[in-house]
């Protein structure tokens, strides 16, 4: 509506001023519309700069979040820029776990990603967005052709993640699966490995010498895989103290 009567007083006025014979008349009107046409126009750009008529409304929504490496617990961050404020992180959800490319956060300096790590029952991201949004419905129909409505403001993303997550960046996560796959360290894994489960199960054998073979062998696999988490963890240590 702004912008109709920014047109209209423009042309009332010009019409006013030049074709009505009697001066007078013409310009006293011709006046009237040059005044609306300015307070029109202070109205658009107060509305365009200032936000009149608008208010900051903020909405929340929480979702269910899943790995981009289907069964893992992994958490992905882009670094984006130098300054850290653009970093974008990776994931899916229930509904995207089969599409082509995961989700990612918004790449904004407005928006802020936050990660807690903690005894949680499911991942979770919580988005906090607030948006410009006309105060009631006359200012929209005033201003509606100025497409701002919904403008972004900002948004902070909160994930909530299970302690068995990784937080890791694209460049650590790519140079863990790379070391993980290397020979060197299968063959660093296989040997240490199979000193620390020999030890683990003497240590048992020793605590209880009537182990029979079944009790043997869960002390085997759990030695085994707690060595797997315990080396894995180094090397996650040992990647992410690099730079």
């Amino acid at each position: 509506m702004i912008i109709a009567s920014i047109i209209i007083t423009a042309v009332l006025g010009y019409y006013f001023a030049v074709f009505i014979e009697n001066k007078k008349v013409g310009y006293s009107l011709s006046f009237t519309f040059i005044a609306l046409f300015i307070l029109s126009l202070f109205l658009l750009i107060s509305n365009e700069y200032n936000h009149l008529g608008m208010k900051q409304v903020t909405r929340e929504k929480t979702e269910q979040i899943q790995s981009v490496q289907k069964g893992s617990n992994l958490l992905l961050k882009k670094e984006l820029g130098t300054n850290g404020k653009e970093d974008v992180y990776i994931y899916r959800t229930p509904e995207t776990a089969n599409a082509k490319k995961p989700q990612t956060t918004k790449v904004d300096v407005n928006v802020k990603n936050v990660v807690k790590t903690g005894n949680y029952s499911a991942a979770t991201l919580t988005k906090k967005t607030t948006r410009w949004e006309y105060k009631n419905g006359f200012y929209s129909f005033l201003f509606g052709l100025s497409d701002n409505n919904k403008e972004f403001v900002k948004q902070k993303n909160t994930f909530k993640v299970g302690n068995d997550w990784l937080v890791l960046t694209t460049a650590q996560a790519s140079k863990l699966q790379k070391q993980m796959k290397s020979k060197a360290f299968q063959a660093q894994m296989k040997q240490e490995g199979a000193t620390y489960v020999k030890a683990a199960v003497m240590k048992a054998m020793q605590a209880n010498p009537s182990m029979t073979p079944a009790e043997q062998k869960a002390v085997t696999q759990k030695a085994t895989k707690a060595f797997k988490a315990q080396a894995t963890a180094k090397l996650i240590q040992e990647i992410k103290s690099q730079k």
